[in-house]
Formats: C-alpha cells, sequence, structure tokens
C-alpha cells in the first residue's frame, strides 16, 4: 500500500527524522520518506500498520492528513492568557502569577521533556528549556523563568507561522496542476477529479482552463500557455493532432483533448515528483549541519553544566550565579535556527526553480550550480535551433532560384531530414503526381524523376559518386549546410542553409562570461561553419569536427584542469557528456525521457537564458545559506560569551535561540520573492 499524508503541527526538522526512522524501523514498512520542507509523508506498507499510532509514538501533538487542526487558536490564547499574567506578576510582585503564568505557557514543553526522557531521546529544545525554566525557580527567580517561557513559546508561534508561510509558498510554486477535468461522455459534459481520468477518454478545456491531462487535440485550435511548466509566457498554437501537456493553459477558445497518459504518468506529474524528491539530494551544508547538532548540542549541556559546579568550587564562589549561567547556555544550545533554515533556504531555491521552468534534482546540485567554473555547450539545440534556415541560393548554367527551390522541394518531399523539412518551408506547392522513382541514398541525398527529368539532390560526396560535373570550388562548401542540385545530371546550383540561433544566446553568453564563467561550445560542424557560429556568439571559445566520444575527452580535460564544469545538451547522443559533468543541464524539458533522467538540471523551456537564471536562484541560495549560517552561530557565541561573563539574562538567551531561528527562517523565504534572479 502506497499513501501519502499531509503532516500538521510539525515545525522542528528534528522531530521530523525521529518520526521517519521510527515509520522506517517498523515492521510492514517498506520505505517511508517524511518532506518537511513540504509538510507530507510518502509511506509504503502493509495494511495493518498503524501510521497514526507510530507518529503518536514519537510526537504526540502531530496530526496527519485531513483531521482538523485549531492548535493554532488554542497556541495563541495561552500565549495571550500566560502573557497578562506575567504582567500582573510584575507590576503586583505577587510571585504565584508567574508560575500560573508558567505552568501555562509551558506545560506541554515540561510534558514533551518528560515522554522524551522516558523514549531515552530527551537532548532536544523541550528539555533545555525545562531544565533551564525549572532551574531559575528553584533560584527563586519566578517571574524570569515565566518570562522565558512566554517568550520562548511566542518565538516557537511565530517560528511555526513562518515555517507555514514558507510551505505554502513553496507548494504554490511547485504545484500548478488542474483542480478539475471537463469529461466528454456522448452529448454530456462531466465535471471529474483529473487523476481519475484514462488514455482514450476526451475532455473539454475552456478558455483559462488549465490541461488536466497530457493528450492530443481532436477538436479545436487555440493558443496554449506553457508558463506554469517552461517559465516562459510564449504563447503557442495549437490545431488538431497537436500535443499538449498537463498543466498548461488554453487561452481564447475551446479545446478537445484526447487523453494519452494517465495524470499520474503527465509531464507535470513528473515535475512534481521530480520537486519533492530533490529533498532526499542534500547538499553538503546540509549533511554538515546535521552532524554538527548532533554534537554542539550534548557539548553545550557538558559545558553548561562544568560551568554551574566546576567553576564554582575552583573559584571559590556561590554557586547561585554560575548555576543561572549555566542555565542560560541551556537555553541558548539548541541548534534550531541552522537545522530548520538551512534545508527550507535549499527547498526554497528548488522551488522557485521549479516555477521558472527550472527543475533543480536537488540540493546537491543546487550547491554545485553555485560553484562552477566552466560551462560547456553542445551547440545543436541549445544555442541553435536546430533546425536549418536556407540563407543562398546559387544557381548556375540557366537555372533560376526558383527552380532550385521547385525541385530540391519536390525532391525532399518524401524525406524526413531535418534539411529537407527546412527546404520544404520555403516552397509548400508540392505536386505529387510529378514525383516518380524516389530514392533515399543514406549519406549522400535523395534522387528522383520529377517531371520526366532526373534530379539528384544532396551533398558533394552524391555529385562525386554519380558521377555529375560540377566546379571544384563548391566542393569546399560544408557539407552539413550546403545542398546541390542537378538536373538530368547538369549541375543546377546549390543552396546554404545555416543552423538558426535562439534569441537569447548572445546574451546568455555574455551574461555568463560577466558571472566569471569560461563558456565553450562543441559541435559537429567542420571549422569554417563552426567560427561563423563563434563569432556570433561574441567569439565564444569552440571545438569543431567532434564525435561524441571527443567531447567527453573535452569534458574531462576541463574538469581535471579548470574545476567544476557544467555541460548542456538536449539529445540522446549528449548522455554520456551529461552523465560525465559535474552537473547535467538538460535542454527542452520532457522531450526526451532518457536525457531527463540522466540529467541534474532541467530546463523545460527551449531557452538558454534559463541556465543564467538557474546560477543566479543557486548562487542567491548558496549566499543565504552562509548568511544564516554566519548570523546563527555568531549571535550563539555572543550570547554564550555574555552567559558566561554574567551580562545576559535567560529572556535574552531566547531570543538567542527562537528569535535567531524565526529571524533565519524568514531570511529562507528571500530566495522566494526576490526578482534579482530573474532575467
Amino acid at each position: 500500500m502506497k499513501k501519502r499524508y499531509e503532516i500538521k503541527n510539525l515545525h522542528c526538522p528534528d522531530c521530523a527524522a525521529k518520526i521517519e526512522n521510527a515509520l522506517k524501523n517498523s515492521e510492514g514498512v517498506k520505505k517511508a520518506t517524511l518532506n518537511f520542507s513540504l509538510g507530507t509523508l510518502d509511506i509504503e506498507c502493509e495494511e495493518f500498520v498503524d501510521v497514526k499510532k507510530i507518529i503518536k509514538s514519537v510526537e504526540e501533538n502531530v496530526e496527519i492528513s485531513d483531521e482538523k487542526n485549531h492548535n493554532k487558536h488554542k497556541q495563541l490564547t495561552f500565549i495571550i492568557l500566560s502573557s497578562a499574567l506575567l504582567v500582573l506578576s510584575l507590576i503586583t510582585g505577587i510571585w504565584y502569577f508567574a508560575i500560573v503564568s508558567y505552568l501555562i505557557s509551558g506545560a506541554d514543553v515540561i510534558k514533551k521533556s518528560i515522554s522524551n526522557i522516558r523514549k531515552r531521546s530527551f537532548l532536544d529544545e523541550n528539555f533545555l528549556m525545562s531544565v533551564a525554566t525549572i532551574g531559575a525557580i528553584l533560584l527563586k527567580e519566578f517571574p524570569e523563568a515565566a518570562a522565558v517561557m512566554v517568550f520562548y513559546k511566542t518565538g516557537e508561534y511565530f517560528q511555526d507561522l513562518a515555517v507555514d508561510k514558507s510551505r505554502k509558498s513553496i507548494k504554490s510554486l511547485i504545484e500548478s496542476t488542474p483542480k478539475h477535468a471537463w469529461l466528454v461522455s456522448g452529448s454530456q459534459l462531466l465535471e471529474t477529479d483529473p487523476q481519475k481520468l484514462e488514455p482514450g477518454q476526451i475532455v473539454l478545456v475552456k478558455p483559462g482552463e488549465k490541461v488536466p491531462a497530457d493528450g492530443i487535440v481532436v477538436e479545436g485550435d487555440a493558443y496554449i500557455d506553457s508558463s506554469p511548466i517552461t517559465g516562459e509566457f510564449i504563447p503557442r498554437h495549437v490545431a488538431i493532432s497537436d500535443s499538449v501537456l498537463a498543466g498548461t493553459i488554453v487561452r481564447e477558445s475551446s479545446l478537445k483533448i484526447k487523453v494519452t497518459k494517465k495524470y499520474s504518468d503527465s509531464s507535470m506529474a513528473n515535475i512534481l515528483k521530480l520537486v519533492e524528491s530533490a529533498s532526499e539530494r542534500k547538499a553538503k551544508t546540509e549533511r554538515f549541519i546535521t552532524t554538527f547538532a548532533r554534537y554542539y548540542t550534548p557539548a553545550v549541556v557538558i559545558t553548561a553544566a562544568l560551568i554551574s559546579f566546576l567553576i564554582p568550587v575552583i573559584l571559590n564562589e556561590s554557586f547561585n550565579q554560575w548555576i543561572y549561567r549555566g542555565l542560560i547556555l541551556l537555553v541558548i544550545s539548541c541548534p534550531c535556527a541552522l537545522v530548520l533554515a538551512i534545508p527550507l533556504t535549499y527547498f526554497a531555491g528548488i522551488g522557485k526553480s521549479s516555477k521558472r521552468g527550472i527543475l533543480i534534482k536537488g540540493a546537491s546540485y543546487l550547491d554545485t550550480l553555485a560553484n562552477i567554473k566552466n560551462i560547456v555547450f553542445d551547440k545543436t539545440g541549445t544555442l541553435t535551433h536546430g533546425s536549418f534556415e536556407i540563407t543562398n541560393i546559387n544557381s548556375v548554367n540557366g537555372f533560376s532560384k526558383d527552380d532550385l527551390l521547385m525541385y530540391s522541394a519536390h525532391a525532399e518531399a518524401n524525406s524526413n531530414h531535418p534539411i529537407a523539412r527546412s527546404i520544404l518551408k520555403h516552397f509548400k506547392k508540392i505536386d505529387h503526381s510529378l514525383i516518380k522513382n524516389f530514392h533515399e541514398l543514406n549519406g549522400f541525398g535523395v534522387t528522383c524523376s520529377i517531371n520526366g527529368k532526373l534530379v539528384h539532390v544532396g551533398n558533394d560526396k552524391l555529385l562525386h559518386r554519380e558521377n555529375i560535373p560540377h566546379p571544384e570550388t563548391v566542393c569546399k562548401l560544408d557539407e552539413k549546410s550546403t545542398v546541390h542540385v542537378s538536373v538530368n545530371r547538369l549541375y543546377a546550383g546549390n543552396i546554404l542553409l545555416a543552423d538558426k540561433l535562439k534569441e537569447s544566446s548572445r546574451k546568455t553568453v555574455d551574461l555568463l562570461k560577466s558571472k566569471g564563467l569560461s563558456v565553450y561550445m562543441l559541435t559537429g560542424d567542420n571549422e569554417s561553419a563552426a567560427r561563423e557560429i563563434a563569432e556570433r556568439l561574441s567569439n565564444i571559445d569552440y571545438y569543431s569536427e567532434l564525435l561524441p566520444e571527443n567531447k567527453i575527452d573535452i569534458l574531462e580535460k576541463k574538469i581535471l584542469k579548470s574545476g567544476k564544469t557544467a555541460f548542456v545538451g538536449d539529445g540522446i547522443n549528449d548522455t554520456p557528456a551529461l552523465a560525465r559533468a559535474d552537473v547535467g543541464i538538460a535542454m527542452n524539458g520532457f522531450g526526451n525521457d532518457a536525457v531527463v533522467e540522466i540529467a541534474d538540471v532541467v530546463i523545460m523551456g527551449a531557452e538558454p537564458i534559463k541556465i543564467v537564471e538557474s546560477i543566479n536562484i543557486a548562487r542567491m541560495t548558496k549566499k543565504i545559506v552562509l548568511e544564516n549560517i554566519f548570523f546563527a552561530i555568531t549571535i550563539k557565541l555572543l550570547f554564550m560569551f555574555f552567559a558566561i561573563t554574567g551580562k545576559a539574562t535567560m529572556w535574552q538567551g531566547v531570543f538567542a535561540d527562537t528569535g535567531v531561528a524565526l529571524l533565519c527562517v524568514l531570511n529562507s523565504l528571500r530566495v522566494l520573492f526576490s526578482r534579482k534572479t530573474e532575467i
């Protein structure tokens, strides 16, 4: 049984890890993944497994799925009531108001710490806060104990709100799932859940609605907005037989679409799976923080104990003041700011990327992307469209340019070669009755009879193979972008084609260079064709006349000599290089399953400018992670110094714990809303 639960009232990453481990170690559970950043639990288990009971045994307040959650209102009521009693105690000087305030605000904290002691897993913030405040009460610092607990619960309340806000923001960024579908059943329209659609069914998509499943248009024509998937608002016209993807938006008119895939197999579902599983691929920084937290808290507890009981003996001073200082250390010893904010920052970066049409498969790749020194493009399909445009027609021996276009278009009418399709775009009035005896000569071109005349269309090798006389100068033209034409064995001329640059290619190269990256282009084209493209790309460094295995050699040399290297490709022949690079970036989204599977980063659109955006997001994410680490550790060390020297109070220690965690969480949200990363 596979199931997904929504997790509520879970605001501690350490608690999330405990729940996940408890589930994994339970009988009948095959797999359990708790995504703290999204607040979801994916579990594969036997029917008899009581998931709720296992979770409650670890964290009593955590709820799953659609259980009603009134906890936030209850928590706020307790905070207001305990705050009022604390103020009353400070005004009147009556100490038992402070005790009541403490019990109201701290009852659940003490209850959790007792429960954790029984489970022998108690070095968490609940235990530390309980020991610190009970210690303050024993020292007869009643208002201070109450103030610490009230401030702690208030900070925790706002911290929880911030975490909830970040989860909702991330979910809103990555979820573009349609909420309903209009199923065509005879003459009726039935509203249904998109996840219940089956291949072969017909759905109606009205103007402004999202396509509920991948499919093919069977009736109507309209413009499709692909921005929910690609991040780019570039309307695409679709008509009968055109394919459409789930999550795209139909504009202006309605479409009837035949479903080709279940929703669970659709492009949108695959996007969500990739983003949600990204949390499993942790960055080195995340792994370091997890290890650091494991040793940091016990170390501080031991230090607090030594300060409380050893130093007064050595210095022959009062135990009370040193115990108080030790208790302050306990208050600030929980590393929540780091454990909470660091994973959240990475996931926010991944969420922002997905909204912009960039799928980053894990925090580890986000980290590497921020640190790359070189970026290597396979030219075709990344910097260029991979489709040829006619740049010139050279006719000789009495033939006109129109003659060359007519003969070549008719000869190529039955070919699927990309060059054939490019020529046919310029001559669409094909009379198939004129074409006889068509033969495609693999690696050479085509031959056929057109209106009774023998026509050869192809490369220079074809001219030599068929012994067709031609000027020696045309042999020097680029074989991959020149089409020669002969009629009745008389050379008629040639058509020159060029791979068209994408609109944002030059800007992409310029921006990447401005960021200090070395940019390279790899191509199988000959030297002159490669040089011509390179000059149009601000004189990018290039390697020409390459075979697929040559690309791997060049990539490995760059990695060894120049540091971390990203490779950008879009075809099945690019998969070895995508796998070898430090970061493999696939263009054009889900056009090729093998490429998407191997790539670390998937650009859903066709424009390379998205690569610049992905680097911007990666660098901003890294910057915020470092800010949070520096801020949290600096504040904690500062307050530790103040605590040991007697210059800090216990309630100030609460700021060093909960307050810093709250500020770090809010700082993490910057990557979601920043416009600086967008182009």
